[in-house]
């Protein structure tokens, strides 16, 4: 059985990190969830990210659909 070193572990998890793989709990940014850059979340972009489909509703204030930069401030 091979065992990691110290160091290792620390740069296993810098690396999952930066990829991504490890942030399953972390709250995403406006920008990366906007696919189409035009400044609003929809449903179906918020449907990538469990939490946040789940309390899109709730979110959308104003009830059109989709989340504006405000209405997504609030579930950071």
């Amino acid at each position: 059985m091979t065992r990691f070193s110290r160091l290792s572990v620390p740069a296993l998890l810098a690396a999952l990190a930066a990829t991504g793989a490890w942030a399953a709990d972390t709250k995403p940014t406006f920008e990366s969830l906007d696919k189409n850059g035009d400044g609003k979340i929809s449903l179906s972009e918020a449907s990538n990210h469990d939490a946040l489909f789940v309390a899109f509703k709730s979110l959308d204030t104003n009830k059109d659909g989709e989340l504006t930069r405000a209405e997504f401030a609030k579930y950071q």
